[in-house]
């Protein structure tokens, strides 16, 4: 998870809004059906997108495709039906985190990390990795981990090879460092090539911020 700031609510949602909520208010069903045609509609889902540089709110899986990508809503529709088409509390989550998501009467929503309120440094005070594994370090990281599914299988194995293409491109380094008889440490580029990994638009950032961090690589 990383710090987002939300855009301008979709030319989309402006125009249709108040319509969507009336007629599914007016259903009586529970949830709105056809999402791809209201909340879920490509333009809401292309805006999602580029606010997070095509990755989840929450896991930081890149989507190779917005086909792979749900619209959340952070407020549940059958907590409150009034905020189903709201700008405001759409999120853009992978399946696996989204699905199975924890409900808010389980684990409330202002007792985890919200990805347009915290910083990045408060993100960085409540969870960290081992190796691939996600951890906490403090009671709002444990449920942030545990809410939105963050310890998922799918989601380490993704991270681990990450995390590969990270050590190719380190290990090619120090090659080139134990090799060249002029060249004593990382030159510049070197370091701003592992900078990438911890680019806002790379899969993971967070994890690579803690890494670069830890090695005394400034960002």
């Amino acid at each position: 998870m990383r710090h987002l700031v939300r855009t301008d609510k979709p030319r989309i949602l402006n125009e249709k809004e108040i319509t969507w909520l009336e007629k599914f208010t007016d259903s009586g069903k529970d949830r709105p059906t056809n999402g791809n045609s209201t909340y879920a509609h490509t333009e809401v889902k292309q805006t999602l997108s580029d606010i997070s540089y095509r990755k989840c709110f929450y896991s930081e899986v890149k989507f190779t495709n917005l086909s792979e990508a749900q619209v959340d809503h952070y407020i549940e529709v059958t907590e409150d039906k009034t905020k189903t088409f709201e700008w405001t509390n759409l999120f853009l989550s992978h399946k696996d985190s989204n699905q199975g998501k924890k409900p808010n009467s389980i684990i409330p929503n202002s007792e985890t990390l919200n990805p347009f309120n915290d910083s990045d440094e408060e993100i960085e005070r409540n969870l960290y990795f081992e190796d691939e594994h996600i951890r906490f370090l403090q009671e709002k990281g444990e449920k942030t981990i545990k809410k939105f599914n963050l310890d998922k299988p799918i989601f380490n194995e993704l991270r681990l090879h990450q995390l590969k293409e990270y050590w190719k491109v380190l290990s090619a380094i120090l090659v080139s460092i134990q090799t060249d008889q002029n060249k004593t440490e990382m030159s510049e580029l070197d370091k701003n090539t592992l900078r990438i990994f911890s680019q806002s638009d790379s899969p993971f950032s967070l994890m690579f911020r803690l890494i670069l961090k830890r090695n005394n690589l400034k960002l």
